[in-house]
């Protein structure tokens, strides 16, 4: 016999039915939650409105011979050129360096006697440090040097060199 519908037989039916319709739902994700997995690493790189490179990779700031007779600091300039693309119309930029390869601290450049363990200190200046240029257009960089006349005086003989990395940003 039926069972009708409002009674509590045909309510427990309906609960039943709903309980077994959930339990096929699960038995059919079983699989899934038994399986394999993997993982996917997702990257990119969002460029600078502004990519800004030297012409060439290399210069020489040449004090030349230091004479310690002469009581006068030695000064000497270098030029390199650069040029800045990207999508931005104007490009923002800025000149860093390392402090050379043998610095006695932040900013406190200094080069090595080439046999000896002398070293002969020598200031260093950008111009322009920093700045903006119309995309494409090709720009300059002044590199100037100054070894002190004290500092001429009190060294060793002989020839004294420094590698500088200069930078430019972006």
């Amino acid at each position: 016999m039926a069972a009708h519908p409002r009674s509590g037989a045909g309510k427990r039916l309906a609960a039943i039915a709903a309980a077994l319709a959930v339990l096929a739902c699960l038995a059919a994700a079983v699989p899934a939650a038994f399986g394999d997995t993997g993982a996917l690493a997702v990257t990119a790189t969002v460029l600078p409105k502004t990519n800004c490179k030297f012409d060439t990779k290399t210069a020489t700031l040449a004090f030349g011979a230091l004479d310690p007779a002469v009581a006068a600091d030695v000064n000497a300039t270098a030029s390199v050129g650069f040029v800045c693309r990207g999508s931005a119309p104007l490009a923002a930029f800025l000149f860093t360096d390392d402090d050379g390869q043998n610095p006695s601290g932040p900013g406190a450049r200094r080069m090595r006697h080439a046999t000896a363990p002398e070293f002969l200190p020598y200031a260093l200046a950008f111009s322009p440090v920093s700045g903006t240029l119309p995309k494409n257009t090709p720009g300059a960089l002044t590199l100037s040097g100054t070894v002190r006349w004290a500092d001429i005086r009190g060294s060793m003989a002989g020839a004294y060199t420094d590698s500088v990395v200069v930078s430019i940003l972006p």
